[in-house]
């Protein structure tokens, strides 16, 4: 399994959420190099969830863009896919 080069950080640039008519989140910015933690905390709704999707590409931002060793993820597709490990949760009852 090959590596995208220079895979060193994930980068949210400008994010902005918006689910129906309410707003999630907006010109939210955040780097995170190889090794680095990101703490996301909130109130239920308040969309934690969204933004983890957001960030490997499962959902589309309202705006922004995610980035990978520098580059947007929704041009790397299958480069990036093949790096992925994604753990969802089940929706509480």
């Amino acid at each position: 399994m090959g590596k995208i080069a220079g895979t060193s950080s994930l980068e949210a640039v400008d994010l902005h959420c918006v689910r129906g008519e309410r707003k999630l989140f907006g010109a939210l910015n955040f780097t995170l190099r190889s090794g680095e933690l990101l703490r996301i905390g909130g109130a239920n709704g308040s969309g934690k969830t969204s933004l983890l999707r957001i960030a490997c590409g499962l959902l589309e931002p309202t705006r922004g863009e995610v980035r990978w060793g520098g580059k947007n993820i929704r041009r790397l597709q299958e480069e990036f896919w093949r790096q992925l490990v994604y753990v969802g949760h089940a929706n509480a009852i």
